[in-house]
């Protein structure tokens, strides 16, 4: 719960919501003294110890209604001023005047003070008045006094009390409520953010995978094409394999875009935006091998044609395993290309255990040969895309080769991840 004595303001120049009470009450005070009507009792002057004039008994009202000035600025120490003066203005007949400001006092330090303060003050005032009351049950022989004694300190005592604690819970739950509302819009913000970045980081990574294949092969072939003179049917298959690339690009492209505008419906955006299996590897491979790649595929322990690559593939392949081996063996190739251009490269892919082993390695370039630039990210996002299935990816040199492998379980409670992601 809020404590509203901690939030109060702490400014100790009276606003208008105080000077108005503390003036109405004084006006109001002055008003009973002079008609006379102050006095609870008709034979007041036998209950005081002093008899003063009414502008003597001004003075302690004065003095309590300049204690209303403070109030919610200083609760306790207008209280305790308010009853020094109610303590004085017993002496001379209590009156009614100086009840109203004691009871406006008792309301403010029961609202505005801190909680452990007024939780002893209504402790307080509840032991008075079962104390007082005890006393007069035995020694007022008269019950219709003790009666109007008790109503008389209820009044006084009690209901302003009891007024100022409901509406003091009814604020903290106000307060509470607007805390919460604010720390779930603070959570919400902060979840809606992540999810921002993290889509943003999915965005990245399919484009990187998806578009960089093709534009690293179409910029290997078309610097190939310039050293092909006079070989007319290897310059038009580099050129076809260029054109090819292009257009896939494009349309990969297309796909993606159409997909975050949400211009298609869902399975026309699946279908358009997630060709890539490994049935469809030939094609993957006829590019690579356009831009001057020697590569082989092994199903297993032999070196094999692509053709056999899919009666050796698990009939129950998850597609986001399916899905996460085609990119790994894209970005693996694309590598090649771009660092070990007209090397040779040998693609295997097996299952085993109940994980699908995907390994890619291709010869070490030549230092000396002119290689494209990389920008680092490929080799994250094949580990990334292996991670959100709970597979591993290592890329390291081995002897003269520079070697790929991933494992990627087969299992579809490792798969269910990466399926949901797939599927959004």
């Amino acid at each position: 719960m809020v404590d509203l004595g901690v939030l109060r303001d702490r400014s100790f120049r009276p606003g208008r919501q105080d000077v108005l009470p503390a003036v109405a009450l004084f006006a109001l005070g002055t008003f009973l003294y002079v008609a006379g009507w102050y006095p609870f009792f008709r034979d007041v002057h036998t209950l005081a110890l002093w008899h003063v004039s009414t502008p003597w008994r001004l003075i302690p009202l004065g003095c309590a209604c300049a204690a209303v000035l403070v109030r919610r600025q200083l609760p306790m120490p207008a209280l305790g001023a308010g009853l020094f003066c109610c303590a004085v203005d017993v002496m001379v007949g209590f009156s009614i005047s100086m009840l109203l400001v004691v009871s406006e006092l008792l309301y403010s330090a029961t609202l505005h003070a801190s909680r452990r303060a007024s939780r002893s003050l209504i402790r307080a005032v509840i032991t008075l008045v079962v104390m007082v009351t005890t006393a007069l049950f035995y020694t007022v022989q008269d019950w219709q006094v003790v009666v109007l004694m008790v109503l008389l300190m209820l009044t006084i005592l009690f209901v302003p009390v009891w007024w100022a604690m409901t509406v003091r819970q009814e604020r903290e739950q106000v307060e509470a409520e607007r805390m919460r509302a604010e720390q779930q819009a603070t959570i919400a913000e902060l979840d809606r953010r992540t999810a921002v970045s993290e889509e943003r980081a999915r965005m990245a990574r399919d484009l990187h995978d998806v578009i960089a294949g093709h534009l690293s092969a179409i910029a290997i072939q078309s610097d190939a094409v310039g050293s092909m003179r006079g070989d007319s049917p290897a310059v038009n298959q580099v050129l076809r394999s260029i054109r090819k690339n292009s257009v896939d690009a494009l349309t990969e492209m297309r796909a993606m875009i159409e997909l975050l505008r949400g211009q298609n419906a869902e399975e026309q955006q699946l279908s358009q935006a997630s060709p890539a299996r490994l049935a469809e590897l030939r094609v993957l491979l006829d590019s690579a091998r356009a831009t001057g790649l020697d590569i082989t595929v092994a199903t297993g322990d032999a070196d094999q044609g692509e053709a056999q690559l899919t009666d050796c593939l698990p009939a129950d392949l998850p597609a986001s395993v399916d899905l996460a081996a085609y990119r790994i063996v894209q970005e693996a190739l694309t590598n090649a290309t771009k660092h070990a251009p007209g090397s040779r490269a040998r693609v295997a892919v097996h299952a085993e255990g109940g994980d699908l082993h995907v390994e890619v390695t291709n010869e070490l370039a030549d230092t000396k040969e002119t290689t494209l630039p990389g920008s680092g990210n490929g080799l994250l996002n094949m580990r990334e895309r292996a991670a959100v299935i709970g597979g591993t990816v290592s890329a390291q040199a081995s002897g003269e080769c520079w070697r790929v492998h991933a494992i990627l379980p087969l299992s579809s409670e490792s798969s269910l991840g990466a399926e949901r992601e797939h599927g959004h």
